[in-house]
């Protein structure tokens, strides 16, 4: 019957103007938990009535359009997304087969028109940026993205028609491996094994709403703010890389974190399929109170410091096989 979830589908095209609502010109794969949202405030109205029943009249405010995209994660899926929130001026590198996709915060971001058929019936949300950007998983686990939308409109539409399917690569928790080097060094040049355990990366762009009295309920512009960028590493005590990383937490000795994710999926030669994600830092926490599977964990927070050697809070890296973002792909 009509409704039925397995039904779900999601589409997107990048705008030319935010706002301005375009035909999708790319079919996504986000998780089935994945949805927009269109909310409006309740205001009901009370008056001095000698009553208690004294709500006379009920309004709604301006819309609040938002959403949660959720994927495995993936070095060719995730490049519409980094744009959205990461930075929108960011173009692939490299000749042949193999592009290299490098983002550092930037301060344009891309908008999207994205389309949600959720079963029912299709939905078209404008004016999207990302807000939000999580990276989870564990070595046992999913390697899992998340992302916060914050949009301008939305409505019921028609899904835009016959956009190809292919088939997207993934990356499993497995295939992570961690790098710590000193600040200011090179990033990925010492690897650390029999250390890490799961992670968790977030960065938030601080997006804010604006509304303009021009008679409508829709957002009117998107702002964004300073970033904030902290991450969480469970790592196993027992690893002499715990006891260093304690002391450095103790003493306050910035680090230069990097996560690698992928590396095992060949493009065209010894080049393959990865992200990388180097996060400069500080050890913000030291948790000792953590166990998992019979042994003592531990739990780092790293808040971020820019480098300015590297010249970068934060860089994310996409090895894949794509020339170009938001194409169909047929």
């Amino acid at each position: 019957m009509a409704g039925e979830l397995w039904r779900q589908y999601w589409q997107i095209g990048v705008e030319s103007a935010a706002g301005t609502n375009v035909a999708a010109t790319r079919r996504m794969y986000f998780g089935p938990d994945s949805r927009l949202s269109r909310e409006r405030e309740p205001r009901p109205h009370r008056f001095a009535t000698a009553s208690r029943d004294n709500v006379r009249a009920f309004t709604l405010g301006p819309t609040v359009v938002g959403g949660t995209l959720q994927l495995p994660l993936s070095a060719s899926e995730i490049i519409e997304l980094l744009l959205m929130t990461m930075d929108g001026t960011v173009t692939a590198t490299g000749a042949g087969t193999v592009k290299l996709w490098t983002f550092t915060p930037g301060t344009s971001l891309k908008s999207a028109t994205v389309e949600w058929y959720d079963g029912a019936r299709g939905w078209e949300a404008g004016g999207c940026y990302g807000d939000t950007l999580k990276f989870t998983g564990s070595a046992n686990g999913e390697a899992m993205v998340e992302c916060q939308l914050f949009g301008m409109n939305m409505a019921t539409t028609t899904m835009t028609a016959s956009l190809g399917e292919a088939t997207p690569d993934f990356i499993e928790g497995w295939e992570t491996a961690v790098y710590i080097d000193a600040f200011e060094g090179t990033p990925g040049s010492t690897a650390k094994t029999g250390l890490l355990l799961n992670w968790e990366v977030n960065i938030q762009n601080g997006l804010a709403r604006k509304y303009f009295a021009e008679n409508t309920e829709d957002t009117g512009a998107i702002t964004i703010s300073e970033l904030a960028i902290d991450a969480k590493l469970t790592v196993e005590a027992s690893a002499a890389q715990a006891a260093t990383e304690f002391s450095n937490w103790d003493a306050a000795t910035k680090r230069l974190v990097r996560l690698m994710f992928g590396n095992n999926e060949v493009i065209d030669g010894t080049d393959k399929k990865y992200v990388a994600i180097d996060l400069p830092g500080a050890w913000s926490a030291f948790d000792l109170g953590g166990t998992d599977e019979n042994t003592r964990v531990y739990e780092l927070g790293l808040q971020y410091v820019y480098d300015p050697t590297n010249e970068f809070g934060l860089q994310i890296l996409a090895q894949n096989a794509r020339a170009t973002a938001w194409a169909d792909r047929t």
